[in-house]
């Protein structure tokens, strides 16, 4: 079960915040799994239950909603592979990123229109 592990509280908690049912878990997953036939044209790297369940907790537990951002998110890796490539996280430039924090502005909106404006503060451990 993926909410092995994780108090009662925790458990309580997503359920009211996030619709989640440990109970028919397994069936919310392989719903969003069964939609991956529906687009061909993407190419799907992971389809692991605590993968997608990620997507699930992302939206809600709104399967649709789930699997479209879970499409848009290995769309953008496919059209961007160069950007991916090398994606190494002892990369001096990546190393820099993450340590200086960096602004960002998505490419595609969200599902509501909006543009998506991504915002990292540098932790504040790291040297």
């Amino acid at each position: 079960s993926n909410t092995s592990g994780l108090s009662p509280e925790t458990i309580e908690k997503a359920r009211l915040e996030l619709n989640e049912n440990p109970d028919i878990l397994h069936q919310d997953i392989q719903q969003v799994r069964d939609m991956i036939i529906t687009r061909p044209d993407i190419g799907f790297l992971r389809t692991d239950d605590a993968f997608i369940l990620r997507f699930l907790r992302a939206r809600k537990f709104h399967q649709t909603e789930a699997f479209r951002l879970l499409a848009q998110y290995f769309q953008y890796r496919q059209l961007n592979l160069d950007m991916f490539k090398n994606f190494k996280a002892d990369d001096p430039g990546i190393k820099r990123a993450l340590t200086d924090g960096f602004p960002g502005v998505l490419e595609n909106r969200d599902h509501c229109g909006r543009k998506i404006l991504l915002c990292s503060k540098p932790h504040p451990t790291w040297p």
